[in-house]
């Protein structure tokens, strides 16, 4: 109790001092017969990029006819601070809206120096001329929302917006329920289940309490990576999906895979080994899985799916870090329900001889958990040698050349003899370099049902593409790291109507898994704050957003709806 009070004391002093939009960015507008006035009121220590500033009369860019002020230096580009004032003269405002019911649109970006930067922001206001004054009127979220209705994520952001708190909680944890059924959370499966079989003797209650905290720490990191990146306008996931984090996460599970297999017998003093396991005792691994649950989410399993990102969205845009950040924890307690069981059932496990082949089964778990964790960095034939070598090592291990005695191990034995053929195909198939051994197909019907999509990584090459392209347009957000993007591409982009719909198209991916400057830049423009993200453009304007893995037939179906 005390670690998690220090911790909601620490997180609640990372947060104290970062201001919500509406503090932060003050935007008043004003006007007489000679102008409209747009007036910025900055907050302390926020300044605003002056190249991020757009101002636009009914789609019209207008920000090189204004008279802006001299902007400061700062890291080499020019930013504003505290105030700032734009006068918008009638004569120009006449000449772009013909006096008749107009649009005014502001779009700017700005940070604080604490080091965080806000999301690009965009408001649209109403304006109607009388007697040569132009009144205006800022239209409501709910308006705006109506014209990207097929936006999952802004209609749910509405949806926070309007219900009640014990509907959103409730609707939330369906949300998650359903999320636990995609492979985001299968990882921790084997994760909690191996990191119980190594606590020997513990009782059934006491393993669903341990696979309470697992869940809920995974549950917190889901929230507050969800805060921090509803502020950043970036994948706070994303950012530990660095080589260096990696293997080190990797490591652990090699550490975790030793202790299991039993290697560990330090000789320290005797002094110092009763401390240790009067501490350990008292505690039994709590830290350890609440550590390990709160890393899992952030590392192992990071998914965006359109509740994901709707709930960010109303942090972003609302400020409300309780509201928003209450209905990520419950989407991700919901997501970890299923693993709740996982203690229950093992609970029921005896402790006796045979623990001990469990106990290197789950160290065999762990081995390939921190391969599969190096796939995002690693060539795939490395990869392949590595899951080759362990298949070899587990079949030995489990005996594979013991003599069957009875019906269960001549099962088992038939078992350990296709794992083991199939790590020697996985073995050979990474040292000749062969990507797919099992793919019979062959490479001419494999080229035939695929998608030819071009790799973009800078943001102004990406944005020319979109404006003077002749056909529709589709943008896939995709990472190494990313799950959903493998389930995308290897099941929704090889259904063959799905292929021959998309040849109308221009595919693009961006590939975020590096999480680099350029890349955030790209996913800041689009408001993307993870992968998979697919993005439809017609005419340079966008029309079609989708958060997550969608079913071939879904896809088929929203894009015909548009």
């Amino acid at each position: 109790m005390r670690f998690i009070f220090l911790l909601i004391i620490f997180f609640n002093f990372i947060f104290a001092n970062i201001l919500s939009l509406d503090k932060a960015f003050n935007i008043k507008l004003d006007s007489d017969k000679q102008a409209l006035y747009i007036n910025f009121k900055l907050g302390d220590e926020i300044y605003l990029y002056k190249d991020k500033i757009k101002i636009k009369l009914n789609e019209k860019d207008i920000t090189d006819l204004l008279n802006f002020p001299a902007p400061i230096t700062k890291d080499n580009e020019y930013i504003y601070y505290k105030n700032l004032s734009l006068a918008i003269p009638n004569t120009l405002l006449d000449q772009y809206t013909q006096k008749k019911d107009s649009l005014l649109q502001i779009t700017y970006q700005g940070c604080s120096n604490q080091g965080l930067c806000y999301q690009p922001q965009k408001i649209d206001y109403s304006l109607k001329e009388k007697n040569n004054i132009y009144t205006y009127l800022k239209i409501n979220k709910i308006k705006q929302q109506k014209l990207n209705s097929f936006s999952e994520e802004s209609i749910i952001e509405k949806f926070i917006n309007t219900e009640n708190l014990a509907t959103i909680l409730i609707t939330f944890f369906g949300y998650g329920l359903l999320l636990s059924l995609t492979p985001c959370t299968l990882p921790m499966i084997p994760i909690l289940s191996s990191l119980i079989v190594s606590k020997v003797g513990i009782s059934k209650k006491y393993s669903f309490f341990l696979s309470f905290i697992y869940v809920f720490f995974m549950s917190l990191a889901y929230a507050i990576a969800g805060i921090i990146a509803s502020y950043l306008g970036l994948s706070v996931q994303g950012i530990l999906q660095k080589p260096i984090i990696l293997i080190s996460f990797s490591l652990v599970f090699i550490l975790f895979s030793l202790a299991m297999f039993g290697v560990f017998n330090f000789e320290l003093s005797n002094k110092f080994q009763n401390f240790i396991h009067k501490k350990t005792q008292q505690g039994k691994g709590i830290i350890s899985i609440a550590a390990m649950g709160f890393l899992s989410a952030l590392i192992v399993g990071p998914c965006v799916a359109a509740p994901l990102a709707g709930a960010l969205l109303y942090i972003a845009n609302s400020g409300d870090i309780i509201l928003g950040g209450l209905a990520l924890f419950i989407m991700s307690f919901g997501m970890g329900t299923p693993l709740l069981f996982i203690g229950l059932g093992i609970g029921f496990i005896k402790p006796g001889e045979w623990m001990q082949k469990i106990k290197i089964l789950f160290g065999f778990i762990m081995l390939a958990m921190a391969i599969w964790i190096l796939e995002r960095i690693l060539d795939f034939r490395f990869i392949l040698i590595g899951y080759g070598i362990l298949g070899v090592f587990f079949c030995v291990f489990m005996g594979i050349f013991d003599k069957a005695k009875n019906f269960l191990n001549s099962f088992k034995k038939s078992l350990l003899i296709l794992i083991f053929s199939l790590s020697i195909a996985s073995f050979l198939a990474g040292i000749f370099n062969i990507k797919e051994p099992l793919n019979f197909y062959s490479s001419k019907t494999q080229e035939y049902n695929s998608l030819n999509f071009i790799y973009i990584s800078n943001l102004d090459e990406l944005l020319n593409i979109i404006k003077n392209s002749p056909k529709k347009i589709m943008l896939d957000f995709t990472a190494t790291w990313c799950e959903n993007c493998k389930l995308l591409d290897n099941i929704t982009f090889k259904d063959p109507k799905v292929i021959k719909e998309l040849s109308e198209y221009t595919l693009i991916k961006i590939d975020v898994s590096e999480n680099n400057k350029e890349q955030i830049k790209i996913m800041k423009h689009f408001n993307v704050f993870g992968p998979p993200v697919l993005i439809f453009f017609d005419n340079n304007q966008e029309k079609l957003k989708i958060i997550g893995f969608i079913k071939p037939q879904d896809l088929l179906e929203k894009l015909l709806l548009r």
